[in-house]
């Protein structure tokens, strides 16, 4: 249900964007050149001035040496949005050479014409380039909104190198200022001209546990992704563009936040897919369908059917009511636990001592992943990819040592002796 708050605040964004009316392919070239020449006339001002140019250098050095590490940040957000940002600068990207270059010509070269060349051959995205544009000016004493330039705030408090400082000179700075109006104003108009495109994305979402505007926010987001990334030049149409992009945002959120538990995109798409089956076939027939009939229409394996079916009944929301006809919650039921004895944080203490000698025994690469995959050091438990994040290794690498480590940690005899009398001990 929708109450009347949220029905008006829907009707104004509906009334906002019929403002806006769809736009041409000739507008949308015209608005996507003006955005691209604001970006290529940063590059050409960072070129020109000695001091931003030495920064870019090292900028690109730190890519390379001191990659953004996710636990100096305050959040995962930042991490992720960065690394997404420069991860064709890193020792590993596609754009290495051209980083390497950056990083050992840009602080020596004498003309602006010389230094632009190696600045353009970056092929920074839009969204970098202001960024850096950004926190460029907040060095200068300006303040200015831009989540990447937050991010690449964090990152330089932990440089190799401290961060020069700048003395740019006003027009200098007035100049990269009216390049991010212009740049923001052609970004604001493909979004503007497109957003009644989100509205319609996220109707389609609508009674999956999420709130209509929280999926019209989501979707959005990925609309303004998008206008950043778009290039008229490759022959696409913006609106074609974008519906991938705001579909990926507003499906994510959902698979995020729809649920409790958060199952991976594809077994998501698997279950919708049984789902709607089943309702269409009980539609049809009148009666509830049993698994093998949906896996049929599904065209998947029954047994396969039958465990993505029970998928959603994991998990029941403890504000839930007991009975159709009572105020009387799930929750209002559950008796809450005694406080813990002195001995339990002894036994706890005595554990992880033991715990952190057997797993001193594992290679120092072992040991690094099972102490990050369940934060045994007053750190949180980091996933596979944060784990592969920081180390600069894939995912499968870690996956591997992982897996190692466990074994080895099971093989070792006084682990099973010490895991066989806790066990007991807990009643298991």
């Amino acid at each position: 249900m929708i109450d009347n708050t949220d029905e008006k605040d829907i009707e104004l964004m509906f009334a906002e964007a019929r403002r806006y009316d769809l736009l041409t392919a000739e507008q949308e070239q015209t608005i996507d050149t003006a955005k691209w020449a604001a970006v290529r006339q940063i590059f050409v001002l960072i070129a020109s001035d000695k001091d931003l140019s030495r920064y870019l250098a090292q900028f690109c050095n730190e890519c390379l040496c001191n990659p953004p590490q996710i636990q100096r940040f305050p959040n995962r957000d930042l991490h992720f949005v960065l690394r997404r940002e420069l991860a064709a600068l890193f020792k590993d990207g596609t754009h290495k050479t051209q980083s390497q270059q950056a990083a050992a010509k840009l602080g020596t070269l004498k003309t602006a014409e010389a230094r632009v060349a190696y600045v353009e051959a970056l092929a920074l995205p839009a969204s970098l380039t202001i960024g850096i544009a950004v926190a460029i000016l907040r060095r200068s004493g300006g303040q200015f909104a831009d989540t990447v330039a937050d991010s690449i705030g964090h990152w330089q408090r932990h440089w190799l190198e401290p961060v020069p400082s700048f003395a740019l000179s006003q027009e200098l700075l007035t100049s990269i200022k009216r390049e991010l109006r212009h740049y923001t104003a052609a970004r604001d108009r493909l979004v503007m001209h497109n957003l009644r495109l989100v509205y319609s994305i996220a109707a389609r979402y609508k009674g999956r546990g999420v709130g209509y505007l929280d999926l019209v926010q989501e979707g959005t987001l990925g609309l303004i992704r998008a206008a950043e990334k778009f290039e008229y030049e490759k022959g696409f149409r913006f609106s074609t563009y974008c519906f991938n992009w705001i579909t990926q945002a507003v499906r994510r959120y959902v698979g995020d936040a729809g649920t409790l538990i958060r199952f991976p995109t594809h077994v998501q798409e698997q279950i919708g897919r049984l789902y709607k089956e089943r309702y269409t076939e009980q539609a049809r027939t009148g009666h509830e369908p049993d698994a093998d009939t949906v896996a049929l229409n599904a065209g998947m394996d029954p047994e396969k059917a039958r465990e993505l079916l029970q998928l959603r009944n994991l998990t029941v929301s403890l504000d839930a009511p007991k009975f159709d006809d009572d105020n009387e919650t799930m929750g209002d039921g559950i008796i809450g636990e005694t406080f813990g004895e002195a001995s339990d944080d002894a036994e706890q203490a005595s554990l992880g001592k033991f715990l952190t000698s057997a797993i001193g025994r594992l290679e120092t690469n072992e040991r690094e992943v099972v102490i990050a995959r369940w934060g045994l050091q007053s750190g949180a438990p980091l996933s596979r990819a944060e784990i592969a994040d920081k180390l600069g290794v894939s995912r499968e690498w870690v996956r591997q040592l992982e897996r190692t480590a466990l074994k080895k940690l099971k093989g070792q005899g006084d682990v099973k002796y010490a895991f066989d009398d806790y066990r007991s001990s807990s009643n298991w």
